[in-house]
């Protein structure tokens, strides 16, 4: 063999082997990334369950204070009475009549 040949044969060893190696590290690095956005999702995820279930609980809790009978307990603690006639004035909204 020539030596040009063997030359031209090393180079391309040579130009191959690094070709691989950042091919590797490329995967390797992807394969990272998305292990690190996988792991940023299911944490966003069990937040945003968090905040439902949160949400939910705050719903029901409202709802158990607007009651009726709830609302009719805390009147009577705080001596408080239905409007007699003529307690109540209704007055009309002035941003309606500029529409």
């Amino acid at each position: 063999m020539s030596p040009v040949s063997q030359n031209g044969w090393l180079l391309a060893l040579i130009l191959s082997l690094l070709l691989s190696l950042l091919t590797g590290l490329a995967l390797v690095w992807l394969s990272i990334e998305r292990t690190d956005k996988a792991y940023s999702i299911r944490q966003l995820q069990g937040s945003v369950e968090e905040r439902r279930v949160l949400r939910s609980k705050l719903e029901i809790e409202r709802d158990r204070l607007l009651a009726p009978h709830i609302l009719r307990e805390k009147a009577a603690r705080l001596n408080m009475n239905e409007a007699r006639a003529g307690q109540i004035r209704r007055m009309t909204d002035p941003g309606a009549e500029q529409e």
